[in-house]
């Protein structure tokens, strides 16, 4: 199991503009040779509703969206199946998603919790 959290954070809010996405983690890690790396479960919470999380496992195309500014949820998503030769490094990304038509506020208070495995 992987275990990965953050918040927002800093001292003040952050602007995201209409319909634009902002990065707010990024780690790397290693995925064996035939290891799929599994989004188990999400918990998240963004003070504004037009948020979205977006969870991306790059440069594979595996990628999870939760809508609605919140959630505690269970995706058993297959974000990344190496199927190569050797080892996969990957770029685990955390992002958030302004899907209102307006620009719109991350808290420093907006937060997230996941739970991976790799199977």
């Amino acid at each position: 199991m992987l275990q990965l959290n953050g918040i927002v954070g800093g001292n003040s809010p952050i602007s995201v503009a209409s319909r634009k996405t902002i990065l707010l983690q990024q780690i790397v890690i290693n995925v064996k040779r035939g290891q799929k790396l599994v989004l188990k479960d999400i918990n998240f919470l963004f003070n504004n509703e037009s948020f979205s999380i977006k969870v991306e496992a790059a440069p594979s195309s595996g990628t999870f969206i939760a809508r609605g500014g919140a959630g505690d949820l269970r995706p058993n998503k297959v974000l990344v199946h190496n199927t190569t030769r050797g080892d996969l490094r990957i770029f685990l990304l955390v992002s958030a998603v302004n899907a209102a038509n307006n620009t719109r506020s991350l808290s420093r208070s907006d937060s997230w919790h996941l739970t991976f495995s790799k199977q």
